[in-house]
């Protein structure tokens, strides 16, 4: 008898011995020299309305992101990106502009490229009936991602997000990602990604070829117009444990592409319900802080969260946000304390 629990003492051991090791690789797996502290860069229109970064110390960001537009139309084959009538913060001269002007105030780049459908909007929706469409939009959606990556290489950006919520084409053209992965590095020596939308990106089959999961973190956690941090933590409890859970599935870190929250009622909600609403519409400021707030509490030291990039921070620094503006932007309104704390 003596025997048999000297021999189950020293298997206990060695089983919890074999999981700390576990334990240990997946914390070395995911080590990253501090997180990723980020914004979404709004392009300016022209190059007069662009202004430095130094704005951004004010949260201690040490990332930005440029989202360089293309546009197709509902239906419709064609991707056009860098023309005459793009804004010029979307062009590929004033995108690498801002990159070098980024680097030289040592943040680190993320470019981040969007669809915009005409006469349609959300690029999640878009779809093509016939397999020559589908060839087409490809091949000019290649030519779109391998002209920002190439610009991207020459200036040391660090990480390419090579596309945003597609939630049709992503799923049901998988060979074509995986092969735009390829095209891309053959031409990039840098970080890769891909921005799934919240409800989408356990859809996804090419993540094992990306060096991050991107989700766009909108995800709806109440409805309730003025939930309380402590509610909000305990929703935001629930959906860590399975964005762990899928972390850990495909060995790989899981980075917020976007997040973010409206300094409106209702923010943590169905957000896309009140995207349209007046910037100076029902703000509530408490609300964003909470949001915030609880995300952060949450989710910001877990090994498996690499950080992310908030929605979003305009370049007109001194315009934008306030204590009476209900958009996105954290600038000049009490939430950046709350950022710079965790940034």
């Amino acid at each position: 008898m003596t025997i048999i629990r000297n021999q189950l003492f020293w298997l206990v051991l060695f089983v919890i011995g074999i999981a700390s090791v576990a334990f240990t690789i997946h914390q070395i797996t995911f080590k990253e020299n501090g997180k990723i502290g980020g914004v979404n860069f709004v392009s300016p229109s022209h190059r007069s309305k662009f202004t430095d970064f130094q704005a951004l110390q004010r949260i201690n960001a040490k990332w930005v992101a440029f989202n360089p537009y293309a546009f197709s139309r509902a239906n419709q084959s064609q991707v056009k990106y860098d023309y005459e009538r793009s804004w010029w913060g979307e062009k590929l001269s004033g995108i690498e502009k801002m990159v070098v002007q980024a680097k030289k105030e040592n943040l680190k780049v993320m470019l981040k490229p969007h669809v915009w459908v005409m006469g349609q909007g959300w690029c999640g929706d878009f779809d093509l009936k016939t397999e020559a469409d589908w060839l087409i939009w490809e091949k000019d959606y290649q030519a779109y991602i391998l002209a920002y990556s190439k610009m991207a290489e020459r200036q040391h950006v660090e990480l390419i997000c090579i596309g945003t919520e597609y939630k049709i084409a992503a799923t049901k053209r998988s060979q074509f990602w995986e092969q735009l992965i390829k095209e891309v590095r053959r031409v990039y020596t840098g970080k890769l990604t891909y921005a799934a939308n919240w409800d989408n990106f356990q859809n996804i089959k090419f993540w094992n070829d990306l060096d991050y999961i991107g989700i766009d973190a909108y995800f709806p956690l109440t409805q309730d117009k003025n939930a309380t941090t402590k509610a909000l933590n305990l929703e935001w409890k629930k959906l860590s444990s399975t964005l762990q859970q899928f972390s850990l599935a495909h060995k790989k870190q899981l980075v917020f592409t976007e997040y973010g929250y409206k300094s409106t009622h209702f923010t943590v909600g169905k957000q896309w319900e009140i995207e349209d609403i007046k910037r100076d519409e029902n703000v509530n400021l408490p609300a964003q802080n909470k949001a915030f707030t609880a995300l952060y509490e949450s989710i910001w030291n877990q090994p498996w969260f690499a950080g992310g990039f908030i929605w979003k921070w305009y370049p007109e620094d001194e315009k934008a946000g306030g204590i009476n503006n209900s958009d996105y932007t954290p600038q000049h309104k009490p939430v950046e304390k709350i950022i710079k704390e965790y940034y």
